[in-house]
């Protein structure tokens, strides 16, 4: 077997595991496993929103990267009960945003390569709202450069040149979707 990435080892271990057989999403959800770029994402995520809240209501309890429920041993009725009320909820929140709520996180369409170009060679190859380029001082810490949407894809932006800008990582992550600022 002549490897070129991961895929052919897990799925053929997928498989084997599954019997003999698995469905194509049992297959993807083995590689999403290793997806270590989703998994830190995912681990930031978590850390920044929703345990925060739930500590702030006394829900759960953090020591280091271990959550504990703050609630004494739960019964295995409890437990069930919980379960069950939760999936409820979140299957709620599925019907009410349609199937494709997770895609807002995932640009369904990328930027074109040609237009990323067109971007970054405008900007001269500078973050356009604090100006870090290769070669200074803090240049490691906070590239590469990210194609910014102005109007953010989420609330209705283009791929369109005229909406899109040159930021490091730092300023793009600081921006998120909640500003729409043409720094140009």
């Amino acid at each position: 077997m002549s490897m070129q990435h991961v895929y052919q080892p897990l799925l053929i271990k997928t498989l084997v595991e599954c019997g003999g057989s698995a469905t194509v999403r049992q297959l993807a959800q083995s590689v999403l496993g290793l997806d270590e770029p989703q998994i830190r994402y995912y681990e930031d995520r978590i850390k920044k929103m929703p345990v925060p809240v739930l500590k702030g209501h006394g829900v759960v309890q953090k020591q280091g990267d271990v959550v504990s429920l703050s609630a004494e041993q739960l019964s295995p009725e409890q437990q069930s009960e919980l379960i069950t009320l939760c999936e409820q909820k979140l299957q709620e929140f599925m019907l009410e945003r349609g199937e494709d709520f997770w895609v807002s996180q995932y640009e369904a369409e990328p930027v074109p390569l040609s237009s990323r170009y067109e971007v970054l060679k405008r900007a001269g190859k500078r973050c356009e709202l604090c100006g870090v380029a290769e070669g200074d001082e803090n240049y490691q810490e906070r590239l590469p450069l990210h194609v910014d949407h102005i109007t953010p894809r989420s609330k209705g932006g283009s791929n369109d040149l005229d909406n899109l800008q040159a930021l490091c990582r730092a300023c793009n992550l600081g921006k998120g979707n909640r500003d729409d600022t043409d720094f140009r």
